[in-house]
């Protein structure tokens, strides 16, 4: 897969996810079993306007060379954010603090 495909994948995923768990993270939420009071409901939408603006960066620079000091630090906090993502909704779906559904997170 090429590099760009991969960044174009990547934004194309989390960008509207983004956008709907920042507008609404009290319909997105239930779905996989977690139930949010208001303060919840305020880090949720600002961790996913972080998450939003990582998907805008990958879309944006996804025709960036290879080589440049920009490009890995896009890849670095790719592998980084996934690998904590990865390991943070399967711990919740196995401690059953989500549902089954918190694995397509």
């Amino acid at each position: 897969m090429k590099l760009n495909t991969f960044l174009t994948i990547n934004a194309f995923m989390i960008v509207p996810f983004g956008l709907g768990m920042l507008t609404l993270p009290s319909l997105i939420f239930p779905l996989v079993g977690v139930h949010l009071d208001a303060d919840g409901l305020v880090m949720a939408s600002t961790v996913e306007s972080m998450l939003l603006s990582f998907g805008l960066i990958c879309f944006l620079r996804r025709n960036e060379s290879l080589t440049s000091i920009g490009m890995l630090a896009i890849l670095t906090g790719n592998l980084v954010f996934h690998s904590l993502d990865s390991f943070l909704t399967g711990k919740g779906a196995i401690t059953e603090v989500m549902n089954q559904m918190g694995f397509i997170f």
